[in-house]
Order: structure tokens, then sequence, then C-alpha cells
């Protein structure tokens, strides 16, 4: 996550530096979203520096740190739930700090990037995490009481999570009312299937063995019932590239919360009116 500044956000001459992070600010939310579907970790990049039209004639040693105070402030002003990103799911990737790093911004510069390594692989998706960073120390210059924070967050869901797959596929020469089957496949085989959150009760996850192609159920889960409803995304009802029609049919849409275990039963005909049978068993690892 890199950006740069423009100086319209202290649009001042009044030879004073003002130090912000860019995508900062509680308005910033969803450019700072984390990305926890990676198997292992993703790093991000906060960019502290300077938003008005100041230059620098001297080196300025910038110091960010965890702020969660600023987390606790951001759910209490907008009614949110957001969890500490536990601290064993990041780290400074330049510091020997867990909270804390710091970089030069040399003379004429406008900012710096520092990272953090994130490991998304460690993380529970069902949550709602927030890691707030805010500038502390800017060698005395001034610093946004705003802008000066970045709110790395990531929305989960009930049913969000790593699923392993289990079922078959099966292909079938013509309508399935032929009986004319041309080959079942293992779905055991597919790798682990990691949902994609679009709200707190609707993600996106892959289809049987044809994720790869993009194809992807859209899984709407229901608090009151525990229920789910599926339906395809819009590549599988892409008239070129996806099913015949109107072909598509849900046989079976379970989810155990108990076991946190999917059972898919869908149906659709390929482009050449051959009925394909997917039964599924999705569980959560």
């Amino acid at each position: 996550m890199t950006g740069c500044f423009k100086d319209s956000v202290h649009n001042n001459a009044d030879s004073t530096a003002y130090f912000a992070i860019t995508e900062g600010g509680a308005l910033n939310l969803a450019n700072a979203s984390l990305d926890l579907t990676t198997p292992d970790s993703v790093t991000v990049y906060p960019n502290p520096g300077i938003t008005s039209p100041y230059v620098l004639t001297k080196d300025v040693r910038i110091t960010l740190g965890v702020d969660d105070a600023a987390r606790i402030a951001y759910n209490q002003a907008n009614g949110t739930n957001f969890e500490a990103l536990p601290d064993s799911l990041y780290t400074f990737a330049d510091s020997t700090f867990t909270d804390t790093s710091s970089g030069l911004l040399t003379a004429g510069a406008r900012s710096i990037s520092l990272p953090i390594k994130i490991y998304s692989g460690k993380a529970d998706l069902r949550k709602n995490y927030m890691l707030a960073v805010s500038i502390k120390n800017a060698q005395g210059f001034q610093i946004s009481a705003d802008l000066g924070t970045i709110y790395f967050n990531n929305v989960g869901s009930a049913i969000a999570g790593r699923y392993t797959v289990t079922g078959t596929r099966t292909n079938y020469n013509g309508p399935v009312s032929n009986g004319d089957i041309a080959e079942v496949i293992d779905l055991s085989t597919v790798p682990t299937q990691t949902t994609t959150t679009q709200s707190a009760n609707v993600v996106l996850l892959g289809y049987s063995d044809l994720n790869i192609a993009g194809w992807q159920y859209i899984i709407t889960y229901d608090p009151a019932t525990q229920g789910i409803s599926v339906a395809p995304n819009d590549v599988m009802q892409n008239t070129e590239t996806g099913y015949y029609g109107e072909s598509f049919k849900v046989d079976i849409q379970e989810y155990n919360s108990t076991t946190r275990t999917l059972h898919l039963k869908t149906e659709y005909s390929d482009l050449g009116g051959n009925a394909r049978v997917i039964d599924e068993y999705l569980t959560a690892q």
C-alpha cells in the first residue's frame, strides 16, 4: 500500500511541516483494508510524510507505533466492533521491536515507507480486526490529528475461512436423464479454498475445481437461522465462458455451524448441453 501526498491537504505556506500517513484518517478505512486471504503473509507499507508545501532542509527521524487507543476511539465513534490485531499476527519488518518502527526522512524528501509484515495465514477470517498505526514522533514537527493515524482493518464473516474440499463433479454426455456418465472427478484434490469477504454476511468461495477459471459461489449467511443460500458469480453466468442459459440449479445448500461444514450440491449444463453435477463438502480448517 503506497501513495503520495497532495499539498492541498494542508495548503498553507507558513513554513511549517505537517506530518501525516498516506491513506491515513478514519474516512480512509476502505483504502487501508488488509488482505488476510494469502496463505502465509502479506506486507503493508504505511507512508508517513509531509502534507504541506514545506520542504525539509534537514533529515527528520519519524517514529511509527501501534496506537490501540485510536482503535478504541474509532469503535466508540462509529459503533463498530473491531478487535485489536493480535501482536502475534504482525511485526514491523525493519525493526527489532514488535510495536514501533522508525525511519529517516531525508532533506527534500516527501515521504518514506516503513513496512509491516502481517501473518495472514494465522488470522481468523471470521473476526473484525484493526491495527491502528500512528506517527508517534516527528522530531518536533506537527502531526495531523486525524491523518497521522492509519487504520488497517479486516471485515470478517461468520462463514469466512479456509476450507478443505471433498466430493465429486460428475460430467454427463447430454442431460442427466440420459444416465450417460462421461467421468467422475474426485474433488479432494482441489487445493484449500479460501473465502473472500464481501460483507459481514456475504462471501465468495471457489466453485468445485473451476475456481482457477474464476467460477465462484456467492454465499449469503442468515445469522437468524444460521442457514445459507448460494448463487453463481458473474463469471459463471457469462454466456461465453459460463454455463448454458438458465441451466444452473441448486439442489442442496446446507451449513453446519457446529462443524463449520458446507454441503453444496448444484448442477448446470455446459455450452454444449452436457450436464454437470457438483456435490461437494467444504470443511473449515
